[in-house]
């Protein structure tokens, strides 16, 4: 069964994507962007820069910066 969390019961970390709080407490360069998150955004920013711009790189980079910026919609905790 999937409960959709309240506002109130989120703890402040709940709001930071588990991408970045798998980062150890002062990463390097590197670490970050081995991340996949932060790799999928390097590379739809290089390719709409270098390349033509075009609808596909266009949404190739929303989709890279709602992935970076926007907590997953499905949160849900089992009981």
């Amino acid at each position: 069964m999937c409960i959709q969390m309240s506002s109130k019961s989120l703890q402040p970390t709940d709001k930071v994507p588990a991408y970045i709080q798998s980062l150890p407490a002062e990463p390097s360069d590197e670490q970050i962007v081995e991340l996949g998150e932060v790799s999928e955004y390097k590379t739809a920013i290089s390719s709409l820069l270098n390349d033509m711009e075009d609808l596909a790189a266009l949404e190739k980079y929303k989709n890279a910066v709602k992935q970076l910026l926007l907590p997953p919609q499905n949160q849900c905790t089992t009981e």
